[in-house]
């Protein structure tokens, strides 16, 4: 799978809130990196992270500006919260040779 299928597929589930569709995209031995340092390591932790978020009323993202290379990606996302506020951060995407998120690190825009 191309770097910008798996970007589009990665978002499309987020905003559907399909938790086995996210997780799909992950190489099993993935991980994943929150803005505070929190990592989650393996395919079934960052699946327990997801149902977590999205049962907490996530934030719906929405991609902005992407750089995309053969296996990876940044992309820039506003996302939605659910006061109405807006979070701004970037996600860099680094897949494996399967065409798999081998890692996913989120970065988030610090207030000025």
């Amino acid at each position: 799978m191309q770097v910008e299928q798996v970007v589009e597929g990665y978002f499309a589930a987020m905003r559907a809130r399909d938790v086995a569709a996210v997780t799909s995209l992950y190489a099993q031995d993935a991980t994943f990196i929150l803005p505070d340092g929190r990592e989650f390591n393996g395919v079934e932790a960052i699946s327990a992270m997801h149902q977590g978020v999205f049962s907490a009323s996530a934030p719906v993202p929405t991609a902005g500006a992407m750089i995309l290379a053969d296996n990876a990606a940044a992309i820039e996302i506003e996302a939605r919260l659910p006061d109405g506020s807006s979070r701004h951060t970037t996600n860099h995407f680094y897949l494996n040779s399967d065409g798999k998120i081998a890692r996913l690190n989120v970065y988030i825009k610090a207030a000025m």
